[in-house]
């Protein structure tokens, strides 16, 4: 007889989406073959290698000999984000366990790449602006002084325009130094917070509401509540309960009033598609791909297709984003470093035109 959890909850760091896309697609695939879920993890467990993976396989097949459900023990291991524990126990009690791990495993997969290209539109222009930072300082604190030093010497006169042009140039390495330590202050924060998940949930807020614009954040949502509701009918919920679970997967968020407007057109007796649609959930094309599937019975593979194509999208956008971002850096650096070579070459001039070069 199967226990429901006398220990206590262990707390560890959450597995983040990579992590819990790898670990849900092995055992789907050790239960797919027939295998049962304390052999699986036997199994996992003989392959492991030393470290934490070992660690925490050990103790949830610790837990799992001892008669706790899967669900129960992941509970129990307290490393498993609580969304991922109900869906597993709705699987159990479904008898479709192994499509929810599956399900559950493309959902976290969807998860990791949309965080990794957020993570990748936001360090890219950063790493850039440092980079434009550091080569503005060297400039204005090395290479600058020893021009002005050899203008002294000569006693070359130095006209108004000029002077400040180098006032200016004196200033932005102090520019320069705060915004390299703006930037690596926030580059630690971030790192802390990522380690938790109401930290991570944090983070994604800030670059929806900071760094992204209402098109981008939009199509970020839509990959996510996507996924979401590819996971929810994958696991044999109903239209309903499926709406209800995403929305909480998703968070509070811009996207959650679309969501309730859209479970409200559906209490008013209009179709999920065409619901999603006019909540803006969906483009036209998307809810009528939804539309068909729904039509022929093929609910859960529309939806997977949807998913997938707006999780394209959301790539596409993001890529589009970095290569805006990316001229418009290079024309800070030019104009930063152009700055700094007028406040060398226009005294130059004025001494070559003075002797009579």
């Amino acid at each position: 007889m199967e226990k429901e959890s006398g220990n206590e909850i262990r707390v560890g760091r959450e597995l983040n989406s990579e992590e819990l896309s790898i670990f849900c697609l092995k055992l789907s695939m050790m239960i797919k073959s027939g295998i049962n879920v304390e052999k699986s993890v036997a199994i996992l467990l003989e392959d492991a290698g030393n470290g934490s993976d070992r660690e925490l396989l050990t103790e949830i097949h610790k837990l799992i000999d001892e008669g706790y459900t899967l669900s129960k023990t992941l509970e129990t291991v307290g490393r498993f984000p609580s969304h991922m524990i109900r869906m597993v126990d709705i699987g159990q009690v479904t008898g479709k366990l192994e499509s929810v791990l599956s399900a559950l495993s493309d959902f976290y997969r969807r998860e990791a790449n949309i965080t990794k290209m957020i993570r990748n539109a936001i360090m890219y222009p950063a790493v850039m602006l440092v980079v434009t930072a550091v080569i503005l300082l060297v400039l204005v604190s090395r290479v600058l002084p020893v021009f002005q030093q050899v203008f002294r010497d000569m006693g070359a006169s130095i006209s108004a325009s000029v002077q400040v042009m180098l006032q200016v140039a004196d200033i932005s390495k102090y520019v320069a130094v705060g915004l390299s330590v703006i930037f690596v202050a926030f580059v630690v924060i971030g790192g802390v917070m990522s380690l938790s998940a109401g930290g991570r949930a944090a983070l994604s807020r800030l670059a929806d509401g900071v760094f992204f614009g209402n098109k981008l954040n939009l199509a970020v949502s839509r990959s996510r509540f996507a996924s979401a509701m590819s996971l929810m009918l994958s696991s044999g919920l109903n239209m309903g309960e499926a709406l209800e679970r995403s929305g909480e997967l998703i968070g509070e968020s811009a996207f959650s009033s679309n969501i309730k407007l859209c479970r409200a057109k559906i209490e008013e007796g209009e179709t999920f598609p065409k619901a999603a649609e006019t909540a803006n959930i969906f483009t036209g094309m998307q809810s009528g791909l939804l539309s068909a599937g729904f039509r022929s019975g093929i609910t859960e593979q529309a939806m997977n297709e949807v998913s997938r194509l707006c999780e394209e999208d959301s790539d596409a956008m993001l890529f589009r984003m970095v290569n805006r971002v990316e001229p418009a850096l290079i024309v800070v650096l030019a104009l930063s470093v152009g700055l700094v070579l007028l406040s060398v070459m226009l005294p130059l001039i004025g001494m070559m035109t003075a002797i009579g070069v």
